[in-house]
């Protein structure tokens, strides 16, 4: 989650003035901007574990502010300032997540070429700032530290978060401090656009799951299944995770998000840059009744949609979210597939004609089927692999037509899939060797 906190003070008085809020960044075709996120688990040669805030995290993110990244820092109860949260540079963002996972989210970038540009940029510095440090950064979906013995970071967004969704879902902590991913943003033209790519979005991540699948360990353990991060979001809070079935049905407008949203119960609001735990209110109450005397605004209304969890979330873009993290080489794969799929329009026709007679009960048990499964899983009588070898040449199509000097970033993925492999197929052996040899077979920096 980022550490982006809106200060739109602006008063909710209306349900349309929501759906406004959720097309005011429409774009034209030719403006449209690709951003990629990825989360990486941190390792300390040193101590052979995790690395803490105190110490070597707080001193890497000192570093970047050496290098021009500037900090924000969150502030005490006392207002004073406190820890460092996040840094900023160029559009781009680092953070971190609750259990010290390193996110990247990178600057809206016109081109897949500029977006591998800067993933390499970001990891060969993130290499030069931790090498002295003791640190190394490893691209896996889950890391094997058990989520109790994970340090956790000085969020107190996070604090909130803790609290709540240990109530609501057995798997809720694991995915918090144990798991890594990938997301790219995408933007959209109108409501019917954003729609259509959500519908496309949802009926691909599944299929995503299992050839990004990169998270066979869980609590030290190693596991049957390769996606680990798939079963965890079905155990974390159902509320804000699972979605209408009519969000799948063609022509379903973007109101149907928005009244979802709003009946979603809330994590906490932002006031004077601290936060107000009020964990499961539903944001349609809070609209109409206020909280502890706040009013709901519009800032209020844009974290709260930062807060939910569908494998394909809307905001004013469009979050494709279902990717375990891999290597470098999969995080520009991820965000050139759904670029083919969806920035071109006949790629994004053939990709929801590819799902027609797919049912929301069909997708639902494939989804829950992948972890296991794997390219396996069976979709409308047809194996996940099999879908993915025809995705990945629609993919190629739109590419072809929308930026062709970058459709070479779809390979390793093709070429896993022809040999019905995922990352996690290849990763595996790594962890008999231990957790120093899997962390440094699966390095990123």
């Amino acid at each position: 989650m980022s550490a982006f906190t809106p200060d739109d003070n602006t008063p909710i008085e209306s349900l349309d003035q929501l759906h406004s809020f959720m097309l005011a960044r429409c774009k034209n075709s030719d403006e449209w901007l690709i951003g990629t996120e990825h989360e990486k688990f941190g390792y300390s040669v040193n101590t052979g574990a995790r690395p803490s805030f105190r110490g070597q995290i707080e001193e890497l993110f000192l570093s970047f502010e050496r290098e021009g990244w500037v900090t924000n820092r969150e502030l005490t109860p006392s207002g004073e300032e406190g820890d460092i949260i996040s840094l900023e540079r160029d559009g781009a963002n680092i953070t971190l997540e609750p259990g010290g996972q390193l996110e990247l989210s990178g600057a809206p970038l016109s081109s897949l070429e500029e977006m591998s540009n800067e993933l390499d940029s970001h990891l060969e510095e993130l290499s030069f700032l931790s090498e002295p440090l003791g640190l190394i950064w490893s691209g896996l979906g889950t890391d094997p530290t058990p989520h109790g013995e994970t340090p956790k970071m000085p969020k107190a967004r996070y604090q909130v978060m803790r609290r709540y969704l240990h109530t609501k879902g057995s798997l809720a902590l694991q995915m918090m401090h144990s798991t890594s991913t990938i997301q790219t943003n995408l933007d959209y033209a109108n409501e019917a656009d954003a729609m259509r790519k959500l519908r496309a979005g949802l009926y691909l991540q599944p299929l995503v799951m299992g050839m990004f699948a990169n998270s066979f360990l869980l609590d030290g353990k190693l596991r049957d299944g390769n996606c680990a991060r798939s079963n965890i979001w079905l155990n974390t809070d159902n509320d804000r995770y699972l979605y209408p079935a009519e969000w799948l049905d063609e022509n379903t407008p973007l109101m149907n998000y928005v009244r979802w949203a709003i009946k979603t119960p809330m994590f906490f609001i932002a006031r004077g840059d601290q936060y107000i735990d009020c964990s499961g209110l539903p944001f349609e109450q809070f609209m109409r009744d206020g909280f502890k005397g706040h009013s709901p605004t519009m800032g209020d209304f844009e974290l709260h949609l930062s807060t939910l969890f569908p494998d394909t979330r809307l905001k004013q873009h469009l979050e494709v979210r279902g990717a375990d993290m891999s290597s470098p080489d999969y995080v520009k794969a991820l965000s050139a597939l759904h670029v083919g799929l969806m920035y071109d329009e006949q790629a994004l026709d053939q990709t929801l004609s590819h799902f027609e007679s797919t049912s929301a009960e069909s997708l639902w048990r494939s989804r829950a089927e992948v972890d296991l499964q794997g390219l396996n899983t069976q979709l409308n009588g047809q194996s996940f692999q099999s879908h993915a070898e025809e995705i990945l040449e629609i993919a190629r199509g739109g590419l072809s037509r929308r930026e062709p000097a970058s459709v070479h970033l779809l390979d390793p993925v093709v070429w896993s899939i022809q040999r019905g492999e995922s990352p996690a197929i290849r990763n595996r052996a790594l962890w008999a060797e231990g957790y120093e040899a899997l962390m440094r077979g699966t390095r990123l920096a």
